[in-house]
Order: C-alpha cells, then sequence, then structure tokens
C-alpha cells in the first residue's frame, strides 16, 4: 500500500507542485531539451521532478510565534507549504507576524514544500502537522488509502489553466491545432486538460507534444513550447506583464473544482481539534488582513524571508492573485463542491477509487 501510495503522489507531485504550483520568481530563461512523446502518451512513465531547476527563492524554516503568549504556553506544530515560498504566501506570514496562531495556543513553524503531493505524503504519513496542498492531492491520497482531509479550502476555484504567449492566438482551450504543447505527462493538469479536451471533441494528434520539466516555463520562453498548463493566477513567474500572455482557465471550459487547502491528518484532527481550529481560524484571519492591507503581508513575508526581497513586484503580482480565488466565504467547504472535485478526477483518470465526500474534508468553525 505504501508503495502504491508513494507512486499516485509522485504523479500528483509532477502536475499539481511542478507544473502548476511554482514559483519561478527568476523569470528564468534556461533551456532544457524537450523530449518528444506522442499525444495521449502512457501517463504513468512520467518521472518525479520538483521544477527546482527554474527557482532560485530559498526554503527557509520560520518559526511564527513565540513560546508563550502572556502566561499562554504555546504547543509547536508545522506547517509545510505547497511549493517555494512567494508572494502568494504572505498571509501565512502576516498571520505569523500578528500572533494570530500565538493568541490560541500554537507555536507554528513554516517550510517551502516540493509540490502539493509531497506536501500531501507528508502530512498524510504524520510527519508534520499541517500542510498547504491542493484538492486533488487530497482527493488522489484519500482514495488510496492516504488518511488525509482537507481542514479549509484556500482556493474555491482551481485556478489551473492553458497559458501561452499572446502572438499563438490561442484564446481556447480548442485553439490548439499544430501547436506544441510543453507537457508534464501524468500530471493532474495533463490529465484534466486531456479530459477537457475530450469533451470538446479537440482531435489531440494535431497536438506535438513535447515533454518537459515541470512546470516548463522555460520551455514557454524560449519557444520550445507554444503553451503550458500552469497556475493561472501565478502567471506573474513567467511574465511580470501578464497582458503578454494568454491565460485560459481550466474552470472556464467547465471544470469544477476546489484548488488549494489546509490539510491535517485523520488521528491529529480526532486528538487536536482546538489545534486544528486555530490553525484554520489563523489562516483565516491571515487571509482577511493581506486582503486588507497586502503591503503588510509583503512586509511581514520580506522580513521572515529576505531572499523574495530580490522579486518584489513578481511577489506582489502572486500575492494580488490569490485574492480573486478565497471565495466569498474564506475556507469555507462543501460536501457538494467536494463531490464534484472527486468525479472530475474520476472522469479525468486521475483516480480510480472513489469515496465519501464527507470523508475529504471536515468542518473547523470557532466558537
Amino acid at each position: 500500500m505504501r508503495r502504491t501510495l508513494i507512486t499516485i503522489l509522485a504523479l500528483i507531485v509532477v502536475g499539481c507542485g511542478g507544473a502548476d504550483e511554482g514559483a519561478d520568481t527568476t523569470g528564468s530563461s534556461g533551456t532544457t531539451g524537450a523530449v518528444e512523446t506522442t499525444a495521449g502518451g502512457d501517463p504513468t512513465e512520467a518521472t518525479e521532478t520538483t521544477g527546482a531547476s527554474e527557482t532560485t527563492s530559498v526554503a527557509s524554516n520560520t518559526t511564527a510565534s513565540e513560546s508563550t503568549v502572556g502566561s499562554q504556553e504555546t504547543v509547536p506544530v508545522s506547517l509545510r507549504l505547497n511549493w517555494v515560498v512567494a508572494g502568494n504566501h504572505a498571509p501565512f506570514y502576516l498571520a505569523a507576524q500578528e500572533g494570530f496562531w500565538a493568541q490560541c495556543g500554537l507555536e507554528v513553524s513554516m517550510a517551502a514544500g516540493q509540490g502539493s503531493g509531497d506536501t500531501a505524503q507528508i502530512v498524510g504519513t504524520g510527519t508534520e502537522e499541517f500542510g498547504l496542498t491542493d484538492a486533488v492531492s487530497i482527493t488522489a491520497g484519500r482514495s488510496q488509502g492516504l488518511p488525509i482531509k482537507s481542514i479549509g479550502v484556500v482556493y474555491e476555484d482551481n485556478p489551473s489553466s492553458l497559458v501561452s504567449y499572446a502572438e499563438t492566438g490561442i484564446t481556447s482551450l480548442e485553439d490548439v491545432e499544430g501547436m506544441t504543447y510543453g507537457a508534464v505527462p501524468g500530471g493532474s493538469p495533463y490529465l484534466l486538460l486531456h479530459a477537457l479536451w475530450d469533451q470538446l471533441g479537440v482531435d489531440v494528434s494535431t497536438v506535438r507534444e513535447a515533454s518537459v520539466p515541470a512546470p516548463g516555463i522555460a520551455q514557454l520562453k524560449t519557444g520550445q513550447a507554444d503553451f503550458i498548463t500552469y497556475f493561472g493566477n501565478e502567471a506573474a513567474n513567467i511574465e511580470l506583464d501578464t497582458s503578454l500572455l494568454n491565460i485560459v482557465y481550466f474552470r472556464d471550459a467547465g471544470l469544477e473544482s476546489y484548488g488549494l487547502a489546509l490539510a491535517s491528518q485523520d488521528e491529529y484532527i480526532e486528538a487536536n481539534p482546538s489545534h486544528v481550529e486555530c490553525m484554520v481560524e489563523g489562516v483565516r484571519q491571515g487571509l482577511e488582513a493581506a486582503q486588507a492591507d497586502p503591503e503588510a503581508a509583503l512586509a511581514a513575508l520580506y522580513e521572515a524571508v529576505p531572499e523574495t526581497r530580490e522579486n518584489e513586484d513578481v511577489h506582489e503580482a502572486l500575492l494580488d492573485g490569490v485574492f480573486p480565488f478565497l471565495g466569498d466565504d474564506v475556507l469555507s467547504q462543501t460536501a457538494e463542491k467536494w463531490a464534484a472535485t472527486q468525479d472530475v478526477l474520476l472522469d479525468a483518470g486521475v483516480i480510480g477509487e472513489e469515496v465519501e465526500p464527507e470523508s475529504l474534508f471536515v468542518d473547523v468553525t470557532s466558537d
């Protein structure tokens, strides 16, 4: 069972962490030779990659609060992020700086991740208490027996998208005939895109696929690929001036799926409900405070992770990209939307075993 879990989550790392969540804050133009594959190739042949060659942000552990708040002792816990620390993580660092976790009893340390699949594995096996991962990784892990649940949805919608330069003329998922796709076969965005193409009647034999290291930014920038799949709200990693890009969100083509979520392990949730509630409430306050004062959130990020100061414009754009996906009720989640998320993944072949939607999440509310 453990080997099976690692295998499927390694594939999800490729698609959810590397391909669509990588925070390439360098604007890298390095090249990697693309290996040709045929459209519809065997997704199980994908190899794991984290996209580290296209990222220079340094992962760092950051203590988020003092060991005591007044006379109240705090409990140390870990929050593993989904990817390299960047502007989209600024609300978490603001939560730390403002003491939102400390005031309810947690001392939170944060560290960069290597993709949502890797974070899901870390959390689901109990190595760390909390993680920022995505709905695909939670659902895929759960379907394979990994005891992981969402404790709060950060992205109400999945920001996966098809990204190209404007001159390609790609303005819909159908505008790909004769184009080269910088693909990460086996990754969930790859499978989701093929599922959407199937629904739309796109003839994939007209698309030339070139396997690229996730996330494929270098290949897009150098013209080796006409388009890639990526989190559209993080397109500033590709070009700060996103008007140079065409971003086609999968949700606009009918995809109904949650995006990023906070997660924890079943046993930990049951044994430590107050810690879980504190984590969720701290994140909620951090997101709301960041939305009210983005500059304060970025300042907290720069203080905690000085390396991020090198690309302030990019990090500002990445933070701006968070807010449209939060939804009206921050961190809320429903069984209906989790069921829809799972249905998408079943149809796309990302998962093979259906689970009860209620097993994918737990409601956490403050008194």
